[in-house]
C-alpha cells in the first residue's frame, strides 16, 4: 500500500503526465458552425459529453459569466423531428437532467443546436436548443488517446483517466506483453 501511494505521488508531480482529454473554451463568442471549426482547428473537436458526471464536471471546470454564461456544446440535429446526435460518435445520451426546464422546445422552428448554461442557479449545467446562428462560446476538447496510446487494444479516456482494453492475450498498462 505505502508503494502504491509513493507511486502516484512521484505520477502527480510529473508535468508532462497527462490523464485524459482535456477542455479549452473561446473568450470570443462564434455561430455553432464557426464554433466547431474553431475547435477542429486549435484541438480535437467540440466538446462530447457522455454522462450526466462528465456534464457536471465539464460546468464546473468553465468560467461564470454575468452576460452571456453560454457555450456551445457539440449536439444537433438536421430537422425539427430527428433525434439529437452528438457529433463524431454518434451517441444519443441526453441523460435525466440535462435539459433546461421546458427545453428542448424548438421555439423557432429551427433550434437545432445545443447550449449549456454555466451560472448559478437551479439552470446551472442545463442544456437549451438554440438556432445554430447565434453566438456562444465554444466548448472543446483535446483528446489525449492516439494511434500509439495502447499498443495492442483500444485507448478510451474521460476527463481524467485514459485506459487501454488490451486485446485477447495481451496485458499491461499499454497493452504492451503478451503474445507477439
Amino acid at each position: 500500500m505505502k508503494m502504491k501511494w509513493t507511486l502516484i505521488l512521484l505520477l502527480g508531480m510529473l508535468p508532462e503526465t497527462t490523464l485524459g482529454w482535456r477542455y479549452h473554451y473561446s473568450n470570443k463568442a462564434m455561430n455553432w458552425t464557426m464554433a466547431r471549426q474553431w475547435c477542429r482547428s486549435n484541438y480535437t473537436d467540440m466538446v462530447v459529453i457522455q454522462s450526466q458526471e462528465e456534464n457536471d464536471y465539464l460546468v464546473s471546470q468553465l468560467p461564470m459569466r454575468t452576460s452571456s454564461p453560454y457555450y456551445w456544446i457539440g449536439i444537433t440535429k438536421k430537422k425539427k423531428n430527428d433525434p439529437w446526435t452528438w457529433i463524431g460518435n454518434n451517441s444519443t445520451w441526453i441523460g435525466e437532467k440535462s435539459w433546461a426546464q421546458g427545453e428542448p422546445n424548438n421555439q423557432h422552428i429551427g433550434e437545432f443546436c445545443v447550449e449549456i448554461y454555466v451560472r448559478e442557479g437551479k439552470d446551472k449545467g442545463k442544456w437549451n436548443d438554440e438556432e445554430c446562428a447565434k453566438k456562444k462560446f465554444p466548448v472543446c476538447y483535446e483528446a489525449q488517446c492516439n494511434a500509439t496510446s495502447c499498443e495492442r487494444g483500444r485507448c478510451q479516456e474521460t476527463p481524467n483517466n485514459t485506459t487501454c482494453h488490451c486485446d485477447p492475450g495481451f496485458e499491461g498498462d499499454r497493452c504492451q506483453t503478451g503474445e507477439k
